[in-house]
């Protein structure tokens, strides 16, 4: 029996969250083999758009997965159906950006979030066009 969306739209931003981490961990792994990585007039302050990049693709996707857990409602399924194009979007121009300043390693990974993130939306599509009968759409998961 195939996963059916709404679990399958947790599991997609779940992987996606795994592949941020592992986003940021290719960069800081660099240290290893001698690269420098630190930002060119880095002050020992994380700048605040770090923090909301964290919050936006971190912790936001979390709280996208328990709303999932918790509601079947129409308008809800589209307002993640929406978010989760956004996310498509940040993740394709994120991909261009690399393509500028080529490594491999990213590009692969980076790619692969494109793929998965298509994936989400795809899903949070048909799960938005999905009609539930009103005990399921008024009823907790």
């Amino acid at each position: 029996m195939p996963i059916q969306n709404p679990l399958r739209c947790i599991l997609f931003w779940l992987i996606l969250v795994v592949l941020m981490i592992l986003h940021f961990n290719y960069h800081v792994s660099e240290i290893f083999y001698g690269i420098d990585v630190v930002q060119e007039d880095a002050a020992g302050k994380v700048p605040i758009g770090i923090h909301f990049i964290r919050n936006i693709f971190y912790h936001l996707p979390i709280v996208w997965i328990v709303v999932l857990m918790s509601t079947n409602k129409k308008v809800i399924r589209l307002g993640l159906f929406i978010i989760s194009l956004i996310y498509t979007l940040s993740h394709a121009m994120h991909l261009v950006g690399e393509l500028l300043r080529p490594d491999i390693s990213q590009i692969s990974l980076l790619s692969l979030m494109l793929f998965i993130s298509v994936l989400l939306s795809i899903s949070h599509f048909k799960y938005w066009k999905k009609e539930l009968s009103p005990q399921q759409d008024s009823q907790l998961l």
